[in-house]
């Protein structure tokens, strides 16, 4: 585990490198997007992952010259997933917040693929995160989907920020919806707070580009380099993605319980829509 997380800030990177004029471009953009944000708002926040998308946009809002707090929502599950935000969090020292969601919805995609929706609340609104359900693994160790998760404690929450820096790229893709791209790179809410993406126009290939001239931390562990640093089957750092057992949740008969080692009622009635954010670019629901 230490040595995931030391590789993470060693200097790997090419010394001589710089940017595309093409990225160059986008990265003055941004950073010009996020002064203009910082002079129209009073009180920003950047929604984070650590993941790649989040590491470049807080390096942006750092060249913009800022260093605005963060929103970080986590499972209280499997630590391990936490080590490198951990690490990245404790080097930097950045005060990062963290609340549970308003409330879960069930999602079953048209290929049975299934999601548990946190809605975290925003002033008047909620923002949709999913949890990144995958089915249990031989040897790994998985949660309930409906203790665990679905009925994870929620609550609303008094939200201070006036505007959200969201790492959401307009080529991104949801491992159910498929292509969630973006309306706008500034979502206005009424009496609540904005959001805003600044990464809007870049691709995963100028993502790994300007992580590479700036020699921004990775997390190794996740992303492989060796592979056109495409995620790792192996999940156990990767903090977008839980197994779960989903069986209860789908199924309209008794089912097996692995946690329980018996037979249990069916949950499925839980099942119901979870829309869609309205700055999502997609006509994509679920359940239909």
């Amino acid at each position: 585990m230490f040595y995931f997380v030391q590789r993470a800030f060693e200097r790997v990177w090419p010394e001589e490198k710089t940017l595309s004029s093409q990225l160059e471009k986008k990265v003055t953009r941004a950073v010009n997007f996020i002064r203009d944000t910082a002079l129209w708002y009073k009180n920003p926040v950047v929604y984070s992952s650590f993941g790649k998308d989040s590491m470049v946009l807080l390096s942006l809002v750092q060249q913009a010259g800022f260093k605005f707090p963060i929103l970080f929502h986590r499972e209280p599950h499997h630590p391990l997933k936490y080590v490198f935000a951990n690490r990245v969090i404790e080097l930097a020292s950045y005060e990062v917040h963290d609340y549970p969601p308003m409330f879960t919805r069930l999602s079953v995609g048209k290929k049975g693929d299934v999601e548990i929706i946190n809605y975290h609340q925003c002033g008047e609104k909620v923002i949709y995160m999913p949890t990144g359900i995958r089915a249990p693994e031989e040897g790994h160790p998985f949660l309930c989907g409906l203790i665990d998760i679905y009925n994870k404690p929620c609550g609303s929450f008094s939200y201070p920020w006036d505007v959200g820096l969201i790492g959401h790229k307009n080529t991104d893709k949801d491992p159910i919806l498929g292509d969630v791209g973006l309306k706008t790179e500034l979502y206005h809410n009424e009496k609540s707070a904005d959001f805003v993406f600044p990464l809007r126009d870049f691709t995963d290939a100028d993502v790994w580009e300007y992580t590479q001239v700036h020699k921004l931390p990775v997390n190794y562990a996740r992303y492989d380099k060796k592979n056109n640093w495409k995620e790792k089957k192996d999940i156990t750092f990767n903090p977008d993605y839980f197994h779960a057992c989903t069986s209860c949740l789908t199924s309209d008969t008794e089912v097996w319980c692995p946690k329980f080692q018996k037979t249990v009622p069916s949950a499925g009635a839980l099942r119901v829509d979870a829309p869609m954010p309205s700055y999502i670019d997609t006509d994509w629901r679920p359940n239909q």
